[in-house]
């Protein structure tokens, strides 16, 4: 099967949902699929799945089965993905200034280059000969001004490009005094100078990527910038629910986080959180949010003053006053017991488990890291019963079991956000926690697949948004892209962090399910080292390639026609869920006549 396509289309501005249109087909169309699952472990690079395996399976790790995880066997397709944004800018074009406190119009719509040492902002690429420029010779760490990498070698002294207006001169200078960005000069590989500092994206700009087909500027939630004006884009959950289909979001972090928030709103700021939540609690395109964020329990899970940043005092009344049919879950034992089956899933889930900020995983030696409230004493305020913050698993599993409820099919999408903070904070044992955590909700999406769908009408999606950290092997300076070096199952491999920051690396995406076999057809570049790649924008084509675009395109090619109504035929008399468009429990002529009305056209929902 081959593709046709027009690679330029994203700088544009164009949907890949029209992408989709042009698609020239050697075979058959696609299979639609009744399910999409999109799994991202948030910031994970290439050595982060390696070596959360070396921890798992020692020296064996990565040598095959058993030692490897199921969604790397060959059931599975891998492909490398690009994750580059359209632009570095970390701030709306055009609000940079009033952004920041500054009067409207004292800093101009882009912000050119700020240092003569650095590439900050930059136009977003992927350059494989300079990603793989094996010359020795100087790399500029990004240090954090907390500590992390400092011992490395000299700060670089940053001077602001000299020919920049005044104000945009004090911006430079007044990033470099309060460490946000900070340059530490080591010496490896040309190339790790390339992947720390050239092209990173966010994980707004990634997220809008994979959920809208949409290159754009960091700190985009699905909005575009025109070159004068920023613009909204459609997103994969709107097609979701144009398709009759149910969409729900699970997250280890605060769903008003970047990740999350590309698959439930626009926004052209990712920091606009109070927007951002009141949306996606009530523009109906979510039937799933799990998520922590719970304003009145503190970060350990302790009772605190309430805190309502993340959802408004009124959103929280209103949630547990069963607003628009939501369903809120507020302990863990009850997300538990949906996820297992011990208590009915609601048809719309809230669950809110009891810590303001991140869920960290189970530690795998047993560390405990919250308290039950159930338990809380206000003479023990650290807590008299230690409490274990629920699996990413459960987690899955009981947004799994919400969804499946629906008669035409969901999109899910479950974030492990924890793997980007460890990544960013060089912590290897948190960072191998938590992809540890993100594998075992991988797996339990597997049985799902397995035991309540099949591989037939489920399409799996397991990728990272982008690389975080530039973990590499102990003797990586001398060594050119080492990789951890292996000890003991249960142990720590050996290696270092080149970064406290995000990376420009190909990432690794892994799939199987109806239409998987078109990322194989979208072919972006050749890298020396991983061979073929794709782009992170290449996730929200396929996916749209298949899924209906209204609920009669059964077949689905974007419009209702003769082989939509073959399928209805051939489905007639029968309870078919996607046939059955009156959802009365029988295809019949209430449901042509449903067809027919849409003929030659694909109205939305």
């Amino acid at each position: 099967m081959s593709v046709v396509r027009s690679i330029g289309a994203r700088a544009l501005g164009v949907s890949s949902a029209l992408l989709t249109a042009s698609f020239a087909y050697a075979g058959d169309t696609p299979t639609a699929a009744k399910n999409i699952i999109l799994l991202i472990s948030d910031g994970a690079g290439p050595t982060t799945w390696t070596a959360a395996n070396q921890w798992q399976f020692g020296p064996s790790a990565d040598l095959g089965a058993p030692f490897i995880q199921p969604y790397e066997s060959p059931s599975f397709s891998k492909h490398w993905m690009t994750t580059y944004p359209a632009s570095t800018l970390p701030l709306p074009p055009g609000q940079v200034d009033v952004r920041l406190g500054l009067p409207a119009g004292t800093l101009p719509r882009y912000l050119p280059q700020l240092w003569t040492q650095l590439p900050i902002p930059d136009t977003g690429a992927y350059n494989p000969i300079a990603a793989n420029d094996l010359t020795p010779g100087p790399v500029r760490l990004f240090a954090s001004a907390n500590g992390l990498l400092l011992d490395r070698g000299p700060i670089v002294n940053l001077t602001p490009v000299p020919t920049n207006p005044p104000f945009v001169q004090f911006l430079a200078n007044t990033l470099e005094a309060n460490g946000t960005v900070v340059a530490v000069l080591d010496s490896g590989f040309l190339a790790y100078d390339y992947l720390i500092w050239n092209s990173t994206t966010d994980s707004a700009a990634a997220g809008t990527a994979l959920a809208s087909g949409q290159k754009t500027y960091n700190s985009a939630i699905n909005f575009v910038d025109t070159g004068t004006t920023l613009e909204p884009v459609d997103f994969i959950t709107q097609q979701v629910k144009a398709a009759g289909k149910r969409a729900g979001v699970v997250t280890t972090k605060p769903f008003t986080d970047a990740t999350p928030a590309a698959f439930g709103t626009q926004n052209d700021y990712r920091d606009d959180e109070a927007e951002i939540s009141n949306a996606m609690i009530n523009n109906g395109l979510l039937d799933v949010i799990i998520t922590p964020g719970h304003p009145e329990f503190g970060s350990g899970g302790v009772p605190q003053t309430p805190s309502y940043s993340v959802i408004s005092q009124a959103n929280l009344n209103a949630l547990r006053g069963g607003v628009d049919g939501w369903t809120l879950v507020e302990t863990v034992p009850d997300l538990e017991g949906i996820a297992d089956g011990s208590l009915d899933a609601p048809e719309r889930l809230f669950g809110l488990v009891p810590v303001s900020s991140a869920l960290n995983s189970r530690n795998t030696a047993g560390r405990t890291n919250a308290y039950d409230p159930r338990f809380f004493d206000p003479q023990n305020p650290n807590g008299a019963v230690p409490f274990v913050m629920p699996d990413l698993a459960d987690l899955t599993n009981a947004a799994l079991r919400t969804l499946e409820q629906s008669p035409r099919g969901f999109f899910l999408m479950v974030e492990g956000a924890s793997v980007d903070s460890n990544a960013h904070a060089n912590e290897l044992a948190g960072l191998v926690e938590e992809q540890l955590a993100f594998n075992r909700a991988v797996d339990s999406v597997i049985a799902w697949v397995e035991a309540n769908s099949s591989w037939e009408e489920t399409l799996v999606i397991v990728t990272t948004d982008h690389a975080n950290g530039l973990f590499l092997g102990p003797q990586s300076d001398t060594v050119p892209f080492q990789q951890p070096v292996a000890t003991a199952a249960g142990s720590l491999p050996q290696g270092i962090f080149w970064s406290t920051n995000h990376t420009n690396e190909l990432v690794p995406l892994w799939t199987r399910g109806p239409g998987s076999g078109l990322f194989a057809s979208l072919t972006d570049g050749v890298d020396p080292t991983r061979g073929a790649y794709i782009d992170n924008t290449d996730v929200h084509t396929v996916m749209s390639a298949v899924l209906p675009q209204c609920l009669t395109d059964l077949s689905p090619n974007g419009a209702t026609d003769g082989a939509d109504l073959a399928i209805l035929l051939g489905a007639w008399g029968s309870s078919d869920a996607i046939a059955d468009l009156n959802e009365d429990g029988t295809v019949d002529g209430a449901d042509l006549a449903i067809m027919l009305g849409a003929w030659g056209a694909c109205p939305a929902n």
